[in-house]
Formats: structure tokens, C-alpha cells, sequence
């Protein structure tokens, strides 16, 4: 289990890069030895990478800007988000978290009544700003401008103050044996506390993600109560390993009715 501290130092590295003991001891008014021992846990862990007088993150792949994302399988996260909010009731309380099809969530719960909202996805808050009927509560916590969110301790501190009818998350990748995936831990963190904070849980991918590469595990299928996607991959070991974890599916094909 990381601490505030680490979990902080994290989010840290993902929003601005390479951090420096001396400045970390000086931003926590701790000691660097303090500092060391935090950087040496994330290390052990495979969350960082130090480097002679700091931390950064460590050498995999990472995730594209929030606006290119949105701009992938378009058409197909645009009918995997009206289905998503044909299945929300009004006067339901809906977490939103991370991920360009969450976006695309929020566009189309623009119409819907008495609803609540608590995110950390800064575009999920603007598009509702067009609903004055829609409550919002955005978190607190560290930006990240590629990703136009903020995470850390205190935004999932946030969260947890609520206990949604709905979760709505999205995922870096998926993979048949190992779930839900994404790019980082505060990535994950965020999604893991949405699920812990919820009755339903609505998972947003298309067929691209079965097919990315992201290193840090999320939940299993299990935890999540229904896929929305466009489409399954065709050799059907994604179908099976989402029956054996008793996880629905709904193939957005086409516009809800």
C-alpha cells in the first residue's frame, strides 16, 4: 500500500516529469533520507526509475494526448457513449473518470435530469457546464495537461466522499487474462477507486484497446458490471474471458433507439 506521499510523487512525475530529492524534501518539509526511502519503494515496485539525484518514470510505453485519443474510432465512442447514457436513470450519482470516451459520456448526458457528477476529467466538467440541471463536483489534485485531468491523494480522497449509482470508467488496454489495463499508477488508482465508490460499474473501450499495450493491472474483469464496445475481437478468447467473469456486454453498433 503507498502512502499520500508516494502516491503524490507519482502523480508528480506524471504531470511535469523528472522530480529532484532536494526539491521533493523541501515540497513535503521532510528529510532527503525520507524522500530516498519513498523513491526506493516506487522503484522496488516498478512505478519509477531513479537517476542520480531524482526519480523519473520508468522506460514503457505511454499514452497519447487526451485530444488525439479523441480523435481515434470517433464515430464508434460517440454510440458506445449514447448507450452508456440511455442505461443511466435520472437522478442517478454517475463518477466519471479518465479517458476520451468518458468524454464523449458526458456530451451525451447533456439532456438528462437531476443528475450528479463527480470527476477529475476537466473536459467531462466543461461539457457539462452547457447543462445547468446536470450537479457537478470536480476533485481536487495535480494536473496533467496531455490528459486534462488531475489525480492524486487528493482527488481520490474526493471521490471516495460519494457512493455512485454508476461508475463510468475507461481503459488504457485490455487483455483477455489480465483485464483492465492502463499506461499508469495514478491512472489506475483513479478507475480502482471509482469501482470501490460504486453499485454499477459501465466500462467504455472499443476494439482498439484489445489490441495496446499498457503495463499496469487495474482490476479484473470481474470488478466491472458491463463492457460497452463496438465490436469484440473475432477469435472469441475476448468473449470467453469476459463470460467466465460474468461481465456484460453490449456491442454499440448502432445509435440507441
Amino acid at each position: 500500500m503507498l502512502s499520500s506521499r508516494q502516491r503524490d510523487i507519482l502523480a508528480l512525475i506524471e504531470a511535469e516529469g523528472a522530480q529532484y530529492i532536494e526539491q521533493l524534501a523541501a515540497r513535503y518539509a521532510v528529510t532527503t533520507q525520507t524522500i530516498r526511502r519513498d523513491i526506493n519503494a516506487l522503484c522496488d515496485i516498478g512505478y519509477a526509475r531513479r537517476f542520480h539525484g531524482g526519480v523519473d518514470a520508468p522506460v514503457e510505453s505511454r499514452n497519447i494526448s487526451i485530444n488525439a485519443r479523441a480523435a481515434l474510432n470517433s464515430a464508434a465512442k460517440r454510440r458506445i457513449a449514447a448507450r452508456i447514457a440511455a442505461a443511466i436513470e435520472p437522478g442517478s450519482t454517475v463518477s466519471m473518470g479518465i479517458g476520451s470516451t468518458v468524454q464523449f459520456v458526458a456530451e451525451a448526458l447533456r439532456g438528462h435530469k437531476g443528475l450528479r457528477v463527480v470527476t477529475n476529467n476537466i473536459d467531462v466538467a466543461l461539457m457539462l457546464c452547457e447543462a445547468p440541471q446536470v450537479e457537478v463536483h470536480m476533485t481536487g489534485g495535480l494536473l496533467r495537461h496531455n490528459d486534462r485531468d488531475v489525480v492524486g491523494a487528493d482527488s481520490l480522497q474526493f471521490f471516495e466522499k460519494f457512493y455512485a449509482n454508476y461508475a463510468v470508467i475507461g481503459a488504457g488496454a485490455l487483455h483477455p487474462e489480465k483485464g483492465v489495463l492502463d499506461f499508469s499508477y495514478s491512472e489506475a488508482q483513479t478507475t480502482t477507486t471509482l469501482i470501490a465508490n460504486s453499485r454499477i460499474q459501465f466500462l467504455a473501450a472499443d476494439i482498439s484497446k484489445w489490441t495496446r499495450d499498457a503495463s499496469v493491472r487495474v482490476v479484473p474483469f470481474g470488478r466491472v458490471t458491463t463492457l460497452f464496445t463496438d465490436r469484440l475481437p473475432e477469435d472469441g478468447v475476448a468473449a470467453a474471458a469476459l463470460s467466465d467473469a460474468g461481465t456484460e456486454v453490449v456491442l454499440c453498433e448502432t445509435e440507441p433507439a
